[in-house]
C-alpha cells in the first residue's frame, strides 16, 4: 500500500478541485447569483491559480524533492480549504457592499477565497511526478500515468459532488471534508519515510 502513497494522493487532490469549484459556486451564490459571469470568474481564476502551481511545484520540486515539503504544501492547502468555510460570510458581505460590478466583485470574492488553495493544490502534481520519476526512459510512462490518476480523480470528484455530496452534507461540512482529506493526505506524505511501525504509532498518537 505505501508504494502507492503518491497515487492517492494525486487522486484525492484531483477529486478535490473539481469539488472545491462546484462547491465554490455555491458559497458565492448567495451574495453574487450563480449567472455565467460567476461561473466564468470561478472557472477562470481557479484554472489560473493551478496553472501558477503547476509552474511554481515544478520550479521547487526540481529543488527540493522531498515528502515533507509535498506534506507541507497539502497541509497549508487543508487549513486555507477550511479557513474558506469558517470566512466566507465575512468576506462575500464585504465585497458585496463595496463592488457594485458583478463582474468585478465576483472575480474578487473568488480570488480571496479560493485562489490560494488552488494554486497549492496545483503544485501536487509536478512534485508527484518529481518524486516518482526514477528514469528519464519511462518519465512520460509516469507524467501520464499521474495525469490520468488526477483526472479520474477529478471525474469521481464531479459526480460525487454533483449527485450526492452537495445534496446530503452542505456547502460547509463539504469544504470541511474536503480540509479533512487534504490534511489526511499531508499526514501520508510526512510519514512516507518512516516504517510502518513508527507510521502506526504516530497515527495512534494523533487519533488519541
Amino acid at each position: 500500500m505505501k508504494k502507492y502513497f503518491l497515487e492517492v494522493i494525486v487522486f484525492i487532490t484531483g477529486a478535490v478541485v473539481m469539488v472545491l469549484e462546484i462547491v465554490g459556486s455555491r458559497v458565492l451564490a448567495p451574495y453574487v447569483g450563480s449567472s455565467i459571469v460567476v461561473w466564468t470568474s470561478l472557472i477562470g481564476i481557479i484554472l489560473a491559480s493551478l496553472s501558477l502551481g503547476y509552474w511554481w511545484g515544478g520550479r521547487i520540486a526540481d529543488k527540493n524533492p522531498s515528502y515533507k515539503v509535498l506534506g507541507t504544501i497539502l497541509l497549508f492547502a487543508g487549513v486555507l480549504t477550511s479557513l474558506i468555510s469558517f470566512s466566507n460570510s465575512f468576506i462575500l458581505s464585504f465585497v458585496q457592499e463595496s463592488f457594485s460590478d458583478l463582474r468585478v466583485s465576483s472575480i474578487i470574492a473568488t480570488l480571496i477565497l479560493f485562489a490560494l488553495p488552488s494554486l497549492l493544490l496545483g503544485m501536487v502534481m509536478p512534485f508527484a511526478v518529481r518524486l516518482r520519476l526514477k528514469s528519464l526512459k519511462t518519465s512520460g510512462k509516469t507524467a501520464g500515468n499521474l495525469f490520468a490518476i488526477s483526472t479520474i480523480g477529478s471525474i469521481v470528484g464531479t459526480f460525487a459532488a454533483g449527485f450526492f455530496l452537495i445534496a446530503f452534507l452542505g456547502s460547509t461540512k463539504i469544504l470541511n471534508l474536503l480540509a479533512l482529506l487534504l490534511l489526511s493526505c499531508s499526514f501520508l506524505a510526512f510519514i512516507y519515510k518512516l516504517s510502518v511501525v513508527k507510521s502506526s504509532l504516530i497515527f495512534l498518537l494523533a487519533t488519541t
